[in-house]
């Protein structure tokens, strides 16, 4: 008698600026990372859930990476350097996951080296702060997406045009 797989399986894309802390706070979730030039994946189960993690890299050559990556997305973390704050690239990052309409949250990175609060324009996006070298936030920040991307909360998420 065969046993069926019926765990969920989710896909998540990382998304950052370079230097934001993108595979470090994957090293923190992923039981086994896989780090290319172009991008990084990895694996975990969390709450009964498969996730599959993806992160395409920040250098400008493989930007092509995210739209490929981005394609069948359940959910999104953007990680910002919080002593950098939000940088337009960062904004870009946030329009992109918005208008895919999918639940997102935002990693504050770098609490150790600042936490001074991190204020946006997207009214409606759930910031966590986070440590991404020594894993503080990360599983939260995790789980609360986990959340958002619940069916009764999914009905809620709409799309913001700028």
């Amino acid at each position: 008698m065969m046993i069926s797989d019926t765990m969920e399986t989710k896909k998540i894309l990382v998304l950052g600026d370079s230097d934001s802390g993108k595979r470090t706070a994957l090293k923190h979730v992923c039981n086994t990372l896989i780090e290319t030039d172009a991008a990084s994946y990895g694996k975990t189960t969390i709450n009964s859930k498969k996730l599959q993690i993806f992160s395409p890299s920040s250098a400008e050559r493989f930007k092509f990476m995210k739209e490929i990556l981005s394609k069948n997305m359940d959910g999104a973390i953007i990680v910002i350097d919080n002593t950098q704050g939000i940088t337009p690239n960062c904004e870009e990052m946030i329009d992109f996951v918005e208008e895919r309409g999918v639940p997102y949250i935002i990693f504050a990175n770098k609490q150790d080296l600042s936490d001074i609060p991190i204020y946006t324009q997207y009214p409606d996006a759930v910031i966590i702060p986070t440590q991404a070298t020594s894993g503080k936030g990360i599983s939260e920040g995790l789980n609360m997406l986990l959340e958002l991307m619940e069916p009764k909360y999914i009905s809620k998420i709409t799309a913001v045009s700028c």
